[in-house]
């Protein structure tokens, strides 16, 4: 039961940090698209520049990268959209592997613990005998209680790691069409 009250702590930890921390209004905040959208030619990059300095987040830090390399040909450009992009995500989902982990191994913590739990059960009624019902039944729900515990962890743990990581792909689409719309902006495509 140690290890599941130690699963059910961080599980419920982390599903609340996330909560907190992918917020829309914390990831897409609202003065980066208001920046975004104010950008209509490359003077106002370094105004663009100095907002994203200021406002802290993986959305400003790729906005930021690409005003940034302004050397770059579209196409580089674009490649290194997406490689920043793909390490602006691992902040978006940071600690939602411990939530699938969590999912995954909680109950199987409960099987064993029943497991273990049956084996005192046997070792009673090898003592004992098959007379004592009582003992019997206690020690039984003693060893189910595990892996009812194990799946009360396992399933809201399942299904925040699965809200969450939708979420966060909503936001990395968002984010990459603002991308794209900035990309646009200051180089248009070639006809």
């Amino acid at each position: 039961m140690i290890p599941l009250l130690v699963c059910s702590v961080f599980s419920l930890a982390i599903i609340m940090e996330r909560s907190i921390n992918l917020r829309k209004s914390k990831v897409l905040k609202p003065e980066i698209i208001q920046t975004i959208e104010a950008i209509k030619s490359p003077k106002d990059i370094p105004f663009a520049i100095s907002k994203c300095e200021v406002i802290e987040g993986p959305f400003s830090n790729l906005l930021r990268r690409i005003l940034s390399n302004n050397h770059l040909t579209r196409e580089e450009k674009f490649i290194d959209i997406q490689a920043m992009g793909r390490q602006e995500t691992r902040v978006l989902e940071k600690r939602l592997w411990l939530l699938e982990v969590i999912s995954a191994i909680a109950p199987l913590l409960g099987l064993l613990g029943t497991v273990l739990g049956l084996e005192d059960i046997f070792a009673i009624i090898s003592e004992l005998g098959l007379g004592h019902a009582k003992a019997f039944a206690g020690g039984l729900a003693v060893a189910i209680r595990t892996t009812v515990f194990g799946l009360c962890i396992a399933i809201p743990s399942l299904v925040a790691y699965n809200y969450f990581d939708r979420k966060v792909d909503g936001y990395v689409r968002e984010i990459e069409e603002y991308s794209l719309t900035i990309l646009n902006k200051l180089y248009p495509p070639e006809v």
